[in-house]
């Protein structure tokens, strides 16, 4: 399940915008064209769940709303990036912002409501005392 849909990307940034970053000759279609939209949603999933994935299980069940508008602006920001397409300072700037977060969400100083973290595993314990009776055959046990 995708952290965005493209009905995400219209509502957060309006169709207009969609149909000029869907456009792929350039033509503004006269509906948003999904596959690329889509694919820049599914590279965003993929950078989040990289932050996420320190500290949850990814990808995660349940969307909280704010990784939704995470996944948004990272699609946004891949939309606008390649061929002679530059993005606007304040995507670029967003981008960065969203970025900031995640690293403190995988530095766990950021938590996400309503997602339940990963529990650390145990691990391996040593001992350094020494050995109360020795070791076998000292004794012929």
């Amino acid at each position: 399940m995708p952290y965005a849909t493209v009905q995400d990307m219209i509502g957060r940034f309006g169709e207009t915008e969609m149909l000029r970053l869907s456009s792929v000759d350039g033509l503004l279609p006269e509906t948003v064209s999904e596959a690329p939209v889509q694919q820049a949603i599914s590279d965003a999933d993929a950078i989040i769940d990289s932050y996420l994935r320190k500290r949850h299980s990814v990808p995660l069940g349940q969307v909280p709303q704010v990784i939704t508008r995470a996944a948004c602006v990272l699609a946004r920001y891949e939309l606008m990036t390649g061929g002679d397409r530059e993005p606007a300072t304040q995507v670029k700037e967003d981008r960065k912002d969203t970025i900031a977060w995640l690293v403190k969400i995988a530095e766990g100083t950021v938590t996400l409501e309503d997602v339940i973290p990963i529990v650390a595993s145990s691990t391996a314990r040593t001992q350094d005392r020494e050995r109360m009776f020795g070791v076998f055959g000292e004794r012929g046990l």
